[in-house]
């Protein structure tokens, strides 16, 4: 079984399929169905878009890997490389299934991506990674809701900004458990350049944040009930991360629980 899980991880299998389990939870929020393309769609552009970091974050390791991840696709860089040439090959065929407006929305995602990357390439530093990570990701997970709507309004804002809160702490949350990786490694990380108590502060800022919106909200009536319970619900399991950092640390839970958060909105799918 932990062979499977760190399989899974490592392929970012798991985060993908958090990512189309959130995107169809927004859809229904929203009041508007995805199409088996537009979720096949996301699935492959959040797939190629970890794959792509991590083969970048492989390749630029000098000497063999101390991270998981890293050392998987430092070990298979050309064979997972030949693979994502071939679903981004599936990715473009889909393209054409698709509706003229969730194309200009997706070629919006994939020009965000692409900024990214350069950020990536050209910052040394890499200050902003996890902010900007975390943005790319929901992106993703709204991409194909917000191409349907007619009309946009506040409440998708704040559902943006809350699940990027989410994903935002997730991405802190993960340099504080990798740290001795990633100074062994020489990988920069918001831990590495701003330090374990800063991060620390921003992850309990963020966190506050998210539930003040949604404690607000449900008591005023503000926005989807059902919503903002969620958000709560999601933000138990890495309140939990932070506090218990030691324990999950040891038995390595802490990835399996916070990219599991993401498929927390599938259980009010079904």
């Amino acid at each position: 079984m932990e062979k499977i899980i760190d399989f899974v991880q490592n392929l970012s299998l798991d985060i993908t399929g958090g990512a189309v389990i959130s995107s169809l939870y927004v859809a229904q929020l929203f009041g508007v169905e995805l199409s088996s393309q537009i979720v096949l769609g996301l699935a492959i552009a959040i797939w190629l878009i970890y794959t792509a970091d991590h083969l970048w974050d492989g390749y630029r390791v000098k000497g063999d890997a101390v991270n998981p991840r890293h050392a998987f696709h430092q070990r298979h860089f050309k064979l997972i490389l030949g693979i994502a040439v071939f679903v981004f090959g599936c990715g473009v065929y889909n393209t054409f299934e698709l509706l003229s407006d969730t194309i200009w929305f997706g070629l919006g995602l994939v020009a965000l991506t692409g900024l990214y990357f350069f950020y990536l390439k050209f910052s040394k530093a890499h200050l902003q990674k996890e902010l900007f990570a975390a943005f790319v990701y929901v992106a993703g997970i709204f991409v194909g809701p917000m191409s349907l709507l007619e009309h946009w309004d506040w409440f998708m804002l704040g559902a943006f900004i809350q699940f990027f809160l989410l994903a935002y702490v997730n991405l802190m949350l993960f340099p504080l458990f990798e740290k001795d990786e990633d100074d062994q490694q020489g990988m920069a990380s918001i831990v590495t350049n701003r330090g374990a108590e800063q991060t620390r502060k921003r992850i309990v800022l963020a966190l506050i944040l998210n539930g003040l919106i949604a404690i607000a909200c449900i008591g005023l009536g503000i926005n989807e009930g059902k919503l903002q319970f969620m958000i709560l619900a999601m933000s138990w399991p890495l309140l939990l991360l932070f506090l218990r950092q030691d324990v999950f640390k040891r038995y390595k839970f802490y990835r399996i629980i916070g990219d599991g958060i993401f498929f927390l909105p599938g259980l009010a799918l079904l």
